[in-house]
């Protein structure tokens, strides 16, 4: 972290005024997502962070705020991209104020459910952040009937206050690269479909194919968990059926798994197939080959939920807005891109 970087720095650097760029970092819901892209883009460039310890310091009562994860501890604890740059974001955010952090965990819906109730029940929690919403509205049907605080990481299917990304753009910017790349038959590796975000950007990736006047196919479509060796033997599996010239690929760890299977199969990436992936991490950089990847802005989609919650908590939120990040291709050798066209 630059400790020299203010944010009149970041405010020249997007070309926005300085109260701009603070509202943008803050998670303002009025700042346009176009403007908030360049206003993170620009801090993520000159390594600015908030200044931990300036907000929320009034109350003088201790809070313990909850992160709560529905997913497997491999997937958390093994990922070099998602779960790490957004814990950083909420621990930065809490740092320094009267609150603390503590991680709940889930590897079962059903075993969420439990958990979740006796979380809701126990009164050891200000606020609760949940990330990754399905489409089972369990989970959020336990917290509306209890009075904890809450905000949701990622879209939810009713209304609640939320951070996400526009996971409908995350998919169309990716389609629409490899299809500037003149493939056609492109394959979607999904991840599973109990996420909404899966929905969304299964969308954008349609809304991509036929924007440009190309098929949908729904064999293309291929689910796996959002593991190497799960994406390894679907891809495995799917890509000896269909003849395609690009994937799409739901996850950096996944991607890994696809690459390993296409190796496998006589498909060099990117000569045989262009790879485009979601998540900016360490692997997609420094895996051969490098990643072409849409960057979440993890670190930023962390920081906001745990300043919106603390927010809630002090009677500060104002209705329940949702602040909505779109994505960020950077480009990178496996979707096929020449050294100059690359960031």
């Amino acid at each position: 972290m630059n400790n020299s970087t203010t944010i009149q720095d970041v405010a020249k650097e997007a070309g926005v005024a300085a109260s701009t760029a603070s509202d943008a970092l803050n998670g303002k819901s009025h700042v346009s997502e176009e403007t908030r892209l360049k206003v993170v883009q620009a801090a993520e460039k000159l390594d600015y962070r908030p200044h931990p310890g300036a907000k929320h310091l009034s109350s003088g009562v201790a809070q313990n705020l909850g992160l709560f994860v529905s997913a497997t501890r491999k997937h958390v604890f093994s990922s070099t991209g998602f779960f790490n740059k957004l814990i950083k974001g909420i621990h930065e955010a809490v740092e320094g104020t009267d609150y603390s952090l503590s991680l709940q965990m889930s590897e079962t819906e059903s075993g969420a459910a439990d958990k979740l109730r006796s979380l809701a029940g126990s009164r050891s929690l200000g606020g609760l952040i949940i990330t990754h919403p399905t489409r089972n509205s369990e989970l959020l049907d336990i917290l509306e009937s209890s009075d904890l605080p809450f905000i949701v990481l990622g879209r939810p299917e009713r209304d609640a206050l939320y951070v996400d990304n526009d996971n409908v753009e995350v998919g169309k910017v990716a389609t629409e690269h490899l299809i500037e790349h003149g493939h056609e038959k492109i394959a979607f590796l999904s991840g599973p479909s109990r996420f909404t975000y899966v929905e969304d950007r299964l969308n954008g990736y349609r809304r991509a194919l036929e924007s440009n006047g190309l098929n949908f196919d729904e064999d293309l479509i291929w689910n796996s968990e959002l593991v190497e060796s799960a994406a390894y033997k679907t891809v495995k599996k799917k890509a000896q059926k269909k003849e395609f010239g690009g994937i799409f690929v739901a996850g950096d760890v996944q991607a890994v798994g696809a690459i390993h299977a296409l190796k496998d199969l006589g498909k060099e990436v990117p000569n045989d197939v262009g790879l485009v992936s979601v998540c900016n991490s360490q692997l997609t950089m420094h895996f051969h080959p490098s990643i072409t990847a849409v960057d979440l802005h993890e670190y930023w989609l962390g920081n906001w939920a745990a300043d919106r919650l603390i927010q809630e908590i002090e009677g500060e939120g104002k209705g329940r807005p949702k602040v909505v990040v779109p994505g960020d291709l950077i480009v990178r050798e496996s979707c096929g891109c020449r050294p100059e066209e690359r960031d």
